[in-house]
């Protein structure tokens, strides 16, 4: 097996190929290529079947981070290009509800489907339940505002910001781009994908919270 290391301490191993990913003073293995382009459901149903972790929003960050530090490399190029033309899926959910909005990483597909469920695993500090108080700004802001946050630090955590702030600054010197539901009259589940636009005025990284299922987008499962 042909094994390449990388910028970022990351390694590349060729065969089945599997990426090594820092992450959090950890190191992920993703598999490649990515799934897709295909519906969230069916991509995370490909990435179970392979007996794999779906990957979160903070994992598939620290995804994007290491590929783009790493573009001479076919693989890591293959994934930015992918960051920058197409939806990058990832695992963690949100649910909007009469008090506001919880977000969890779904990264074995078992989410609870009730506020009411998710609830009970955040008051018994389930650290996959995160919640997001209502009223929050959503839309382009600058980049110290998107890491302050709270739908940002719900999504990824606060000890990714110094990667968030590095993909978001790779994809514009000045703005990124958050949305995510606001409080529901009832319990609606929206999916999360991460994209970022390269074409003058909407240059930035999106974090996009608010997904249903009408588009194509692509994963990559984490080896448990």
């Amino acid at each position: 097996m042909a094994v390449i290391n990388l910028n970022g301490n990351g390694q590349l191993r060729i065969g089945r190929t599997e990426l090594d990913v820092p992450h959090l003073g950890k190191i992920l293995t993703f598999m490649l290529p990515l799934i897709g382009p295909d519906y969230h459901k069916d991509v995370m149903g490909e990435i179970d079947s392979q007996k794999l972790y779906r990957p979160t929003t903070a994992q598939k960050l620290s995804l994007v981070d290491l590929a783009m530090q790493n573009l001479n490399e076919k693989h890591c190029a293959k994934i930015s290009n992918r960051f920058k033309n197409n939806y990058l899926w990832t695992a963690t959910e949100s649910l909007s509800f009469t008090e506001g909005v919880l977000v969890y990483d779904n990264t074995d597909g078992k989410m609870p489907q009730t506020s009411e469920e998710l609830l009970k695993l955040r008051d018994a500090k389930d650290k996959r339940v995160r919640f997001v108080k209502p009223g929050f700004e959503i839309g382009v802001m600058p980049i110290l505002e998107f890491l302050k946050h709270p739908y940002t630090i719900a999504q990824v955590g606060e000890d990714m910001l110094e990667t968030v702030e590095r993909v978001a600054k790779a994809c514009h010197k000045k703005e990124a781009y958050v949305f995510g539901l606001d409080k529901a009259n009832s319990d609606e589940k929206r999916l999360t994908a991460l994209y970022s636009y390269w074409c003058g005025d909407c240059d930035g990284l999106y974090l996009y919270g608010g997904y249903l299922v009408g588009d194509l987008g692509f994963a990559s499962g984490v080896c448990k």
